[in-house]
């Protein structure tokens, strides 16, 4: 607080206090200003976590200053509330700008904390469905005529399939499975079946059924030709497809893993990633990363170790050196030169 010096209360209510005309609760002075203390801002703390990288750091500041955080590590600590429980206060708000950016903030690129996710994305669902008018009752045989790509339904659609991601990273399987089938059958009904989100729920939906083996990659490898037949193979879309399935095809829950298979499909799509996203894009980057598994799973060692460290030296570049995707990726490597 300004003139007076002392950090007694948080920024909101300070905020208040000065609203009211109310003094400092400390040394009861009158409130001109006030200022995050110095050293403890968040933005100042986030900003070492990438090692100087500017870009990355710009690019989620944006996020920051919507959302406002105060910070929440340094010596009030004990009278100021953690990031985590900022974010999750805005979680129960209803102001969708706020609540959207605090979702990204909870993204496996940030706080890596799904379970906060999860509870932004259902808030930011309920706004939306409460922001949507009701049906009109129709009389008699007269069918209502359904309107198609409803702007107001699409972004409730597109709300219930990021919710369904969020639950699924916390393995959160029946919601999961719900978001993403109402999300499959509200695109078909808005955009049509063949239309790129359509698509993509039905993959998600297939991922998170928990058929078995077997039977889940054939429905995989069918929607994934699918998806190439009328998309193209250099389709953001497709591209995920092929990913999911090398992945899928590796992490082959009740079975053994095909590697061989894997690494097709995954040179396929690092090759449509390259070309159409850049080497140095974090899904690029993933693929790059996905290789390696494949490669050490069949003890090619020297091929294993070539991906790894080319993953490695994007995510040092994009998103510093000390980053948990990052150190995933350092952990890969250690474990390549052990076993050589």
């Amino acid at each position: 607080m300004r003139p007076c010096g002392h950090s007694a209360v948080c920024r909101e209510c300070t905020r208040e206090l000065m609203t009211r005309s109310q003094p400092c609760p400390i040394c009861r002075k009158p409130i001109s200003s006030f200022e995050l203390a110095r050293n403890d801002g968040f933005n100042e703390y986030f900003q070492k976590q990438f090692n100087g990288n500017e870009a990355t750091y710009l690019r989620w500041k944006e996020i920051f200053d919507v959302l406002e955080l105060d910070g929440g590590k340094g010596i009030y600590y004990s009278v100021r509330e953690s990031n985590e429980q900022q974010v999750l206060n805005i979680t129960r708000s209803e102001d969708l700008v706020k609540l959207r950016a605090s979702a990204k903030l909870c993204s496996l690129d940030f706080f890596n904390n799904p379970s906060l996710s999860v509870v932004a994305r259902r808030m930011i669902l309920e706004v939306l469905e409460l922001a949507m008018p009701e049906k009109k009752k129709v009389r008699g045989k007269k069918k209502q005529q359904r309107k198609k790509n409803d702007p107001r339904k699409l972004d409730i659609l597109d709300a219930c399939f990021a919710l369904g991601e969020a639950c699924n990273l916390v393995r959160d399987y029946n919601d999961s499975m719900r978001c993403f089938k109402r999300a499959k059958d509200g695109y078909e009904e808005q955009l049509g079946r063949e239309s790129e989100k359509a698509l993509l729920a039905t993959l998600h939906l297939i991922r998170v059924t928990g058929v078995s083996g077997g039977e889940k990659f054939e429905e995989f490898r069918d929607m994934v030709k699918r998806m190439e037949r009328v998309l193209g193979l250099e389709n953001v879309v497709t591209l995920t497809a092929l990913n999911a399935l090398g992945s899928d095809l590796v992490h082959n829950n009740g079975g053994d893993p095909e590697y061989e298979e894997a690494i097709k499909v995954q040179e396929r799509c690092l090759a449509g990633r390259t070309k159409v996203l850049g080497e140095d894009h974090k899904e690029t980057l993933g693929t790059f990363n996905n290789l390696g598994e494949s490669y050490y799973g069949i003890n090619n060692y020297e091929k294993a170790l070539e991906y790894f460290e080319r993953a490695l030296r994007g995510k040092e570049q994009t998103l510093g050196t000390t980053h948990p995707d990052t150190l995933g990726i350092v952990d890969n490597v250690t474990i390549i030169y052990l076993r050589m």
